[in-house]
């Protein structure tokens, strides 16, 4: 055989040495920034839904406890079974000349948005309306937003080959959410504390128990909850745009699956690692929520501090926030499992440490089984803390009726406060203890993860 016949052509070699010199440098800081960015929407919305919404219904829409259970529910089961299919979906998906994931960022935003809007309106029906508008718009809604938020953690695999980029990738998100969750409390604290009903009852009015707030001051806390929505889907809009056209998804190297679905599926789902996390992130998110969505009740109902609930909230998101931005230096802390000592910021800084192990625990899926199911990987981690997430939240709505909570009363009986008392105190301490066991064992510390990333870089090389 002739020399030149095993020649690589100019062009093709240019091309091959270009890449492979892209994927071996460090990624660029900027890159890292509007990836970041790009996680910031998710947690304004899912914080403000998480704390307000509550609130929301039962106040200002007035609907019954009962049905804000089916209406919560129904939303996070419906988001729960959309992110999977999403997953499956995105993993099929052809790359385009802008990706893999960010045609999905993109296209399905614009509906994330719309629906949102729609949420935060209150139309003029009976109880059994307002129960069928509340769950199909919080139900659409949930649906893009996995659109959205399945491909968008799932591209972090495809940004970089190298693990300690994907470490700090991930820091750079968590700090970007913690920025996000601060600031969806303080917008719509801000928009909504003047109007807000519940203050009028600690000043002892004769209109404390009446049994509907005047027309007037309903128009007020309506248009408040819609200024709010309206600003934060100007910085959604502008965070995802910044997301789309700052990152570069690369050609990573993945093996394609030679089975169905089905068979990858049950891979993933009874793959030990993954069961340990997955697990630790379902009791963490019962705890977040739990605490999340009776927080503004308890300040005002069990405390009598509901005047104040927007700048407690604030307090508080300031507080995790200063944890996020000490540990973000540090990172080797979380994954050698160090936490944090706060107790208000404990459960956030451990689903941060959950989400930068989910890339070792799908580096070790490669190793074992020499394929690639990202999507798979990220929406089921994200199926189980919506499933947990609807759980406490409908819960603690049941707990509310049971407790005798009475619509468009202000003045609620002693004991709804009890009730509230109960959920805020035992509930997300067992959580929280149960989530640790699970994390206890989980089986990938940092020697194999290095010793991982060494497998896949020797693998490549050889491919290359």
């Amino acid at each position: 055989m002739q020399r030149h016949n095993n020649k690589i052509p100019e062009d093709m070699e240019s091309a091959t040495t270009r890449e492979f010199w892209e994927k071996s440098q460090p990624l660029p800081v900027w890159r890292k920034i509007c990836f970041a960015i790009g996680g910031a929407p998710y947690q304004i919305t899912s914080t403000v839904l998480g704390f307000f919404m509550s609130i929301f219904l039962l106040e200002v829409a007035q609907v019954d406890p009962s049905h804000v259970s089916v209406i919560v529910f129904g939303g996070k089961l419906w988001y729960a079974m959309t992110d999977p299919v999403c997953g499956y979906l995105v993993n099929r998906t052809k790359p385009s000349s802008w990706g893999k994931y960010k045609p999905w960022i993109l296209l399905t935003m614009p509906f994330a948005c719309v629906t949102y809007l729609c949420f935060w309106a209150v139309p003029d029906y009976s109880q059994q309306g307002k129960l069928w508008w509340y769950l199909v718009f919080y139900c659409l809604f949930q649906g893009f937003l996995s659109g959205v938020h399945v491909p968008y953690t799932s591209m972090t695999m495809s940004l970089s080959e190298n693990q300690r980029d994907r470490d700090s990738i991930t820091v750079y998100r968590m700090v970007a959410e913690a920025i996000g969750v601060m600031t969806g409390v303080i917008i719509q604290g801000h928009f909504i504390k003047k109007h807000r009903t519940a203050g009028s009852c600690e000043k002892g009015s004769s209109s404390s128990n009446q049994s509907s707030p005047s027309g007037d001051n309903i128009i007020n806390q309506i248009g408040s909850y819609h200024d709010a929505s309206v600003t934060i889907i100007c910085i959604y809009v502008i965070c995802i745009l910044i997301c789309f056209y700052g990152t570069k998804e690369q050609k990573v190297n993945h093996m394609a699956p030679e089975d169905g679905f089905f068979l990858g599926l049950q891979k993933v789902l009874f793959f030990r690692p993954y069961v340990k996390l997955s697990m630790s992130v379902l009791f963490l998110s019962v705890a977040i929520s739990i605490t999340q969505g009776n927080l503004a009740l308890f300040c005002t109902h069990t405390l009598g501090m509901g005047r104040h609930f927007s700048t407690f909230i604030t307090i508080i998101m300031v507080t995790n926030s200063s944890v996020y931005f000490y540990m973000h230096q540090p990172f080797a802390v979380f994954r050698s499992g160090i936490l944090c000592k706060r107790g208000s910021a404990r459960r956030k800084l451990l689903q941060l440490a959950c989400w930068s192990m989910l890339p070792d625990v799908i580096d070790e899926f490669y190793i074992t089984h020499g394929e690639h199911r990202d999507a798979i990987f990220y929406s089921f981690y994200v199926f189980f803390n919506k499933l947990a997430t609807g759980f406490a939240v409908a819960s603690s709505q049941f707990a509310l009726k049971f407790g005798g909570y009475r619509v468009g009363v202000c003045q609620q009986p002693p004991s709804v406060g009890r009730a509230l008392r109960y959920l805020m105190i035992p509930g997300p301490v067992v959580a929280v203890v149960i989530a640790l066991v699970f994390l206890a064992q989980y089986p990938i510390n940092d020697t194999k993860a290095r010793l991982n990333a060494q497998k896949i870089k020797e693998k490549q090389s050889t491919t290359f």
